[in-house]
């Protein structure tokens, strides 16, 4: 895990949080895993790593521990995962498809070329209520797949995804004008498939009305 020490770690019995500081040093995989063994030794319903940097390595070492084998919520919020392949998020993700309740991947830089990774095992955490997926980089065909792979997931009852490429301009900001129709297609898309329930697709909070996916939302509809 890259990102310096470890700034906060919280341990409780089926708890681990650990939030980083955002020094640019490097630190060895078992670094800052190993402090936390007797937490990772006991199954877990709750992980949190946010604000660091994770290397593959890190995800690979999370995947592999039985203790995992439980979890009800990942958060890896705003942790940059568009350098590394996710194929061991998959693995991780596919451990815990039938309990995983809450999947936070919030502001975590993954691009549309690294989707086909997590698709799979994604479809198949069938208990998933909250799924955040906002802050990445995805082309329209890429979310349109990405809907499609939750059509099993009955239970989603709060959804948010990112703004496609498509319809953001050259200073990266969404154009309304573009973006409006495009996400009339994705819920088209989507209500082919199921009915969503709290769906929040675009910029957060909203520059327009200043909403987010925090609020009472059916749907995020404002232009």
């Amino acid at each position: 895990m890259k990102g310096g020490k470890v700034h906060q770690t919280a341990c409780h019995s089926r708890s681990l949080v650990m939030t980083n500081d955002p020094v640019s040093n490097s630190l060895p995989v078992k670094c800052c895993f190993e402090p936390q063994e007797r937490c990772l030794q006991n199954p877990l319903e709750n992980l949190e790593l946010t604000c660091g940097y994770l290397l593959e390595e890190d995800v690979k070492c999370l995947s592999q521990y039985p203790s995992l084998g439980y979890l009800k919520h990942l958060n890896l919020s705003y942790v940059p995962l568009s350098r590394i392949s996710l194929e061991a998020l998959g693995a991780l993700l596919e451990k815990v498809a039938a309990t995983l309740e809450t999947l936070i991947l919030e502001g975590c830089q993954i691009h549309y070329s690294q989707l086909s990774d997590i698709l799979p095992s994604l479809s198949r955490c069938s208990q998933l209520t909250t799924f955040y997926f906002g802050r990445n980089f995805m082309s329209m065909d890429a979310l349109k797949d990405l809907l499609g792979h939750t059509s099993g997931l009955s239970k989603l009852s709060l959804e948010t995804y990112p703004a496609p490429d498509e319809s953001l301009n050259s200073l990266v900001h969404v154009d309304w004008e573009i973006f409006t129709p495009l996400r009339a297609e994705l819920m088209r898309t989507l209500r082919e498939v199921r009915q969503p329930r709290r769906i929040f697709i675009g910029p957060a909070p909203c520059p327009s009305c200043g909403s987010s996916p925090s609020e009472e939302l059916d749907f995020h509809l404002c232009c």
